[in-house]
């Protein structure tokens, strides 16, 4: 079994997050989980990926966040991560099998991406060095994924012109007011996670 890192909890209390969050992820994607975590944390040292505060909470933060956005997402088709940068969610998907476009416009984070899905053998996953505001894609998208890199209705326009009607935004966000015109919501509990929120669907 691969090494996780010591801030992960024990192999057994893993699965059992992942089941309380009622998702699936098998072995060998939790060992390419493990791998991930000790790239990230290695490349960590030279570049500015992860603060010291996050490394005791990678796993229920932001592994555990990241595997949530598959329960708004289909599989048949590829997603966006906008703003991609240490890899959360986008590198978490493509582990666990959605093909998945990275968008990362900062090149030491896109070179991390690029190196990171080559060391686990993602072939699923390609790394675009580009801002969301420019980029033009080779293929018909429809669903995109952010972490609070933009307010999801600036987002939201973007995505409108580069896929138009149909399209979908899973965003993370602390509340869900009530003026709010979404499609769907996953609640983020805490526990398992270290903080609560919501990841909401939006759709153009």
């Amino acid at each position: 079994m691969k090494q996780f890192p010591l801030s992960f909890p024990p192999f057994n209390a893993m699965i059992e997050d992942i089941e309380e969050l009622n998702a699936a992820v098998d072995g060998k994607q939790l060992e390419l989980f493990g791998k991930f975590a000790g790239i990230l944390l290695d490349r960590s040292a030279r570049i500015n990926l992860i603060g010291p505060r996050e490394r005791g909470r990678l796993w229920r933060r932001h592994f555990l966040e990241s595997i949530q956005y598959a329960l708004l997402l289909n599989k048949d088709d590829a997603v966006v991560d906008i703003g991609s940068g240490n890899g959360f969610p986008g590198m978490i998907l493509a582990i666990m099998g959605f093909r998945m476009i990275l968008l990362e416009p900062r090149r030491k984070r896109y070179l991390f991406l690029d190196y990171a899905s080559s060391e686990l053998g993602l072939e699923n996953c390609k790394t675009v060095l580009i801002r969301l505001e420019d980029f033009d894609p080779e293929e018909d998208v429809k669903q995109f994924v952010a972490r609070a890199v933009a307010p999801p209705a600036s987002l939201l326009a973007r995505i409108g012109v580069i896929s138009g009607k149909g399209s979908i935004l899973v965003y993370r966000q602390p509340e869900i007011s009530g003026n709010e015109e979404f499609e769907s919501y996953v609640e983020l509990n805490c526990p398992p996670l270290d903080r609560g929120g919501f990841l909401v669907q939006y759709r153009v």
